[in-house]
């Protein structure tokens, strides 16, 4: 494509994101009445489900009727209803059908499923839409090239459930719309069809193979930017092979939908050969942003590839889940992100038992738990997500993502949580049992610190029942579990002390099978059963 017609799609893809935008900007300007709006568009749509009878939902019903005839649930809670849908069961939870469902980590269980529909999908573009106007309007040299977005990170086997309802959309371009799907296969330097590649490693080249040829490269979405350290540690590996296939025209193994998209790019294979230490910006010297995430534990990895990539801006990403859109970047790069106020109807929870405030009652500085009810059936359903109120954007608080509720581990999106670690470990050992991350390393991995002989193979693939985690090793992300074998008769003192270390009260102290402190290994007494990566 050449720059003329990249300039045109991407103005054109900025105007159609326009009324999104201007709606955001009024509904923060008047966020309970956005969000009052938001609730009877969902009540009006979806009152005569299974679900809306059960709990005497209807039309015109009021925030705190709502509030009160729905309770508060986490993902376990929906599951009955959920598996009737995964048997093709309509109206259960929403009105609309199920166009997919999408597979993430669970709590109890190894992975859940969220149902995929067309309200859901609406909802999501609506925020998407808001955020790249934004975007693209402030940041005019994005838009003057294509722009590489990943916006599924997982590769999952075909499945299909027993309703015979698929797992996964085909392809990226399926969250968008109809006109954005065509401006998007005119834009995106890697095509959604590598997506369908089953080999991860082969799957990656592919995407480095058209990353290459896109001397014009003007925007990055990724979720996690660690994707983007280790896609450029992949290149370095192994040079002289990618600027091979770039000259010649070839690449890996793959469909021929691919190959015909490959171009022999001679001149420009020969000009990254002679840069003995070739950076990023000597291979994309028009890259203008990156869109990742950037906040928890995500921030240390935001830092190396900002260092990296040299001037271009890192901006953060708001807090998008499978199951919908809390915040999304907004009128600036540093800020925390605005509420998506036009696409699901946001509830926030201080405490447990604390009271619920809606958007526009949140207060500076606190943090909350999120709640979310969406087009795709999920009702006042328990995120697991924090966030902290840091500024305004209108009238309404701006809010950053802090870190997981229920002491889930998420240093490369994986979203370990200690009831699946307890359980999966519970069926493999017995005695002593903790696992915890070990962030310094690189990649960082999980030690598993044990009283027992245990195989670290073995634990990392009951792990992967998990399939972020499961993602995160294949890609490199994490690197495998080490085991560390303790000496001794009392580990479970030694943990104790460690948690008071860590400001816990001594009666408030439970065990527990994760804990999210590095550094247990300088508390135990033992040593690694594996040798040092």
């Amino acid at each position: 494509m050449s720059k003329a017609a990249a300039i045109l799609a991407n103005s054109l893809w900025r105007l159609s994101c326009g009324p999104a935008r201007r709606r955001l900007r009024q509904a923060l300007a008047r966020p309970a009445e956005a969000q009052a709006g938001v609730l009877q568009r969902l009540l009006e749509r979806h009152e005569r489900t299974a679900f809306g009878r059960e709990h005497g939902l209807r039309r015109g019903m009021g925030i705190a009727e709502f509030q009160q005839a729905v309770p508060v649930r986490g993902f376990d809670e929906f599951r009955p209803w959920i598996e009737q849908m995964k048997e093709g069961k309509t109206e259960v939870l929403c009105q609309d059908p199920v166009l997919a469902f999408e597979k993430t980590s669970g709590s109890t269980a190894a992975a859940k499923y969220v149902p995929f529909t067309g309200g859901l999908r609406a909802e999501f573009q609506e925020a998407v839409r808001a955020w790249l106007g934004d975007l693209l309007g402030r940041h005019r040299a994005a838009a003057k090239g294509p722009a590489w977005w990943l916006v599924s990170p997982l590769r999952h086997p075909r499945e299909v459930t027993a309703g015979g309802i698929p797992v996964g959309l085909p392809g990226d371009d399926e969250y968008l719309g109809r006109c954005e799907r065509r401006l998007a296969s005119w834009l995106w330097a890697v095509p959604p069809a590598v997506g369908t590649v089953p080999d991860l490693d082969r799957s990656l080249d592919w995407t480095l193979r058209f990353l290459l040829q896109e001397p014009e490269l003007r925007l990055i979405s990724v979720w996690n930017p660690s994707l983007l350290l280790l896609t450029w540690q992949r290149f370095l590996s192994d040079r002289d092979r990618f600027l091979t296939q770039l000259s010649e025209g070839t690449g890996p193994d793959g469909p021929p939908a691919l190959t015909a998209r490959l171009r022999p790019m001679r001149d420009r294979a020969r000009a990254l050969r002679q840069h003995s230490g070739l950076s990023p910006a000597d291979v994309w010297p028009h890259l203008a942003v990156i869109s990742a995430w950037a906040d928890g534990e995500a921030a240390r990895d935001a830092e190396r590839t900002r260092k990296m990539f040299g001037g271009v801006v890192l901006q953060p990403k708001g807090l998008l889940a499978t199951e919908g859109v809390v915040t999304i970047p907004w009128e600036s790069d540093e800020a925390a992100g605005a509420p998506a106020l036009n696409s699901h109807f946001l509830e926030f929870l201080e405490s447990a038992d604390g009271p619920v405030r809606l958007a526009h009652e949140l207060e500076e500085g606190r943090e909350y738990a999120v709640l979310l009810t969406t087009g795709g059936g999920l009702w006042r359903y328990r995120l697991g997500d924090r966030i902290r109120v840091e500024g305004r954007a209108g009238v309404t608080p701006r809010l950053r993502w802090i870190g997981r509720c229920d002491d889930v581990c998420d240093l490369r999106g994986e979203k370990l949580h200690p009831r699946f670690v307890a359980e999966t470990l519970a069926g493999l050992l017995n005695g002593f049992r903790l696992l915890a991350p070990c962030r310094d390393a690189d990649p960082p991995h999980y030690i598993l610190f044990v009283d027992q002989p245990c195989l670290a193979g073995m634990i990392d693939a009951a792990l992967q029942a998990n399939p972020h985690y499961a993602h995160a090793r294949r890609v490199g992300q994490l690197g495998p579990v080490r085991i560390f074998r303790l000496r001794g008769t009392a580990p479970e003192a030694t943990y104790l002390r460690r948690c008071a270390e860590l400001g816990q009260r001594a009666g408030t102290i439970k065990p527990v099978a994760l804990h999210r402190a590095s550094g247990w290994e300088g508390w135990f007494d033992g040593e690694f059963t594996d040798s040092a990566r």
